[in-house]
C-alpha cells in the first residue's frame, strides 16, 4: 500500500527521515501550472517531472505552493511553504514542507495514518460529506438559521417594546424640580421681642413639652420682673394677714361655742323647773276645785292658787323665750349674720382657707416664673419633638414672628416636591411616585396632596424660598415604607401619570 523512500538531503543538511508514499493523488500548483506528485508524505513530496529551470524556485529558497489533494472534483487545496532538496546542478524533484500549520499537519497525518493502517478509506470518504450528511447538515443549518432569525426578531421586538415603553413612561411622567424629606414641624417663638441670651438645645436633640429651648432678654425684662416681685410681696402680706385672722377666729369661735353650750344647759334646766312648778300648781288648783262647796275661804284660796298657776306659766314662757332667742342667735351666727363663734365662725374660716389656698397657688406660680425669668424669659417646647434646625444665634434679635428653632414631630417622614404648575395639572392624588434619595435609597410612594402654593406651613425640610416659587406646585408624597433619612435630605422624584398601564403594573406587582 505504501513504500518508504528517502528524500535526498542537500549537501549541507543532514539526511532526511524516510517518508511514506501515500496512494492518494496529489498535485502541486506552482505559478498557475499543476505538477503531479509521484510520492508524498507528512514531510514532503516528489514530483513526477521537475519544474522547468526558468520557473523552478531557487535551491535552498522557501517557496509557497498550493497542494491539491484528492481526485478531481473532491480536492482539498492547501497553501504551504516548501524548500527544494536537489543537489547543485540537478533538477529539483524532492521538496520538503516548511512550518506547516496545525490544521495542515492534522490533515496530512490523518491521510497518512489511514494509509499506513491499510484502511479502505480514501481522502474523499475521510474529509467529504455523504449525501445524507449534507442533507442533514443543510436541515440543521436551516433550523439554526430559523432559530437565529426568530431570536433576532424577538430581540428586536423586545428592544422596540422597551423603547416604546420608555418613551411612553417619559411622556406619562412628571419630574420634580426639587424635592426633600419633610416632617410635621412647629416653630419655637418667644412671647416678647428681645435678644437671645442662651440656647439650651442642639440640632437632633429630642425635647419634651416644657423643656427650655432658649432664653430671651426682652427690652422691658427688668420692669416685668419687678412687677412680678411687687405682686409677690403684696400677696405675701395678704397671706400673713389672713393667717393671723384665721388664728384669731379659731380662738373666738372656740370661746363662743363654749358660752353657747353653757347658756343652753342653764335654760334647759330652768325650763324643766318651770314646767314642774306649773304642773304642781295646776294639780293643786284642780284639787281645790273638786272639794266641797265654794265658800268664801275656799274661793279665796282658789284665787290665790290661780295666781300661782299664772305666775308659773309666765315663768315657763319667759324661759322658753330665752331658749328661742338663744337658738336664733346661734342660727344667725352660723349663717355669718352676727359676729361671734359657733357655725358662723366656721363659715368665715372656710372662706379664709379658700383664699389662703388661692394665695399659695399664685405665689408658687410667681416664684417659679421669677426663677425662670431671672436669666431671661424662657421659650419652651410644646410637643414631643426633635430639634430640626436652630434659626437664631446667641445675641441675635428675635421677635414673635421669627422662630428661634424649628421642631419636628417624631413619626413617619414624608417627601415634598416642587413641580412646574403647568405639569402639575396632570397629577392626581394617588398617582404612583418613584423616589430616589440622595443616599441611594429607592422608595416608591403615592401622591397624598397637591397645592399650588409653594409655601406649605407646618412642615420642615423643603425650602420655601425657591426662586420664582409662584411657578411651582407643591406635592406631598407618602412613601410605601418608612424612610430612614434625616429631614431635609434631597431626593429625585418622578410622578407617573399613566392611567392605562399603571393599574396593570401595580396589579402585577411591577
Amino acid at each position: 500500500m505504501a513504500a518508504d523512500y528517502p528524500f535526498p538531503a542537500p549537501p549541507t543538511a543532514a539526511p532526511a527521515r524516510p517518508a511514506l508514499q501515500v496512494n492518494e493523488p496529489m498535485s502541486v500548483l506552482w505559478q498557475g501550472v499543476e505538477y503531479p506528485c509521484a510520492a508524498w508524505g507528512v514531510q514532503g513530496f516528489r514530483l513526477e517531472s521537475p519544474i522547468p529551470r526558468l520557473m523552478a524556485p531557487g535551491r535552498g529558497r522557501v517557496a509557497e505552493v498550493a497542494l491539491l489533494i484528492g481526485p478531481a472534483g473532491t480536492r482539498i487545496q492547501m497553501q504551504v511553504q516548501v524548500r527544494a532538496l536537489s543537489a547543485e546542478g540537478q533538477p529539483a524533484l524532492d521538496y520538503q514542507f516548511i512550518d506547516l500549520t496545525r490544521p495542515q499537519a492534522e490533515v496530512l497525518h490523518r491521510v497518512v495514518d489511514h494509509a499506513v493502517n491499510d484502511k479502505a478509506m480514501s481522502l474523499t470518504r475521510l474529509l467529504d460529506e455523504t449525501e445524507q450528511t449534507r442533507v442533514a447538515r443543510q436541515q440543521t443549518t436551516d433550523r439554526t438559521l430559523g432559530t437565529r432569525r426568530n431570536l433576532q426578531l424577538a430581540v428586536a421586538f423586545l428592544a422596540v417594546a422597551l423603547a416604546v415603553y420608555t418613551l411612553w413612561g417619559r411622556y406619562t411622567s412628571v419630574p420634580a424640580r426639587y424635592a426633600a424629606v419633610t416632617a410635621s414641624a412647629t416653630a419655637a417663638t418667644p412671647v416678647n421681642a428681645g435678644l437671645v441670651q442662651s440656647l439650651g438645645v442642639s440640632v437632633g436633640q429630642p425635647v419634651e413639652p416644657g423643656d427650655v429651648i432658649a432664653r430671651v432678654q426682652s427690652a422691658d425684662h427688668e420692669r416685668r420682673l419687678q412687677a412680678l416681685t411687687d405682686e409677690r410681696q403684696r400677696l405675701e402680706a395678704e397671706q400673713t394677714e389672713l393667717t393671723a385672722r384665721r388664728a384669731a377666729l379659731s380662738r373666738i369661735g372656740a370661746v363662743a361655742d363654749q358660752g353657747h353650750d353653757t347658756e343652753r344647759a342653764r335654760l334647759d334646766e330652768a325650763l324643766r323647773i318651770a314646767e314642774r312648778r306649773l304642773a304642781a300648781a295646776r294639780a293643786q288648783l284642780a284639787e281645790m276645785r273638786s272639794t266641797g262647796l265654794p265658800t268664801a275661804r275656799r274661793q279665796a284660796e282658789r284665787a290665790a292658787q290661780e295666781s300661782v298657776v299664772h305666775a308659773a306659766e309666765r315663768e315657763l314662757n319667759a324661759v322658753r323665750r330665752q331658749a328661742d332667742a338663744l337658738a336664733q342667735n346661734v342660727a344667725l351666727s352660723d349663717a355669718g349674720v352676727l359676729p361671734g363663734g359657733g357655725a358662723g365662725a366656721l363659715g368665715t374660716l372656710d372662706a379664709l382657707e379658700l383664699r389662703l389656698t388661692q394665695l399659695d397657688e399664685r405665689l408658687a406660680e410667681i416664684r417659679a416664673r421669677e426663677l425662670l425669668w431671672r436669666d431671661g424669659e424662657p421659650v419652651v417646647a410644646n410637643c414631643d419633638c426633635l430639634v430640626a434646625r436652630i434659626d437664631r444665634r446667641i445675641g441675635e434679635f428675635v421677635d414673635p414672628s421669627r422662630p428661634i428653632a424649628t421642631l419636628v414631630e417624631r413619626g413617619d417622614l414624608s417627601v415634598h416636591a416642587l413641580v412646574l404648575s403647568e405639569n402639575a395639572r396632570a397629577i392626581r392624588a394617588g398617582d404612583p411616585v418613584r423616589i430616589a434619595l440622595a443616599d441611594g435609597q429607592q422608595v416608591d410612594g403615592q401622591v397624598s396632596r397637591l397645592n399650588y402654593a409653594a409655601h406649605w406651613p407646618g412642615y420642615a425640610g423643603l425650602q420655601d424660598n425657591v426662586f420664582a416659587a409662584d411657578r411651582y406646585a407643591r406635592l406631598e408624597i407618602i412613601p410605601d415604607r418608612p424612610i430612614d433619612a434625616p429631614v431635609g435630605m434631597t431626593a429625585s422624584v418622578r410622578v407617573s401619570t399613566d392611567r392605562i398601564f399603571a393599574p396593570l403594573w401595580r396589579r402585577l406587582g411591577l
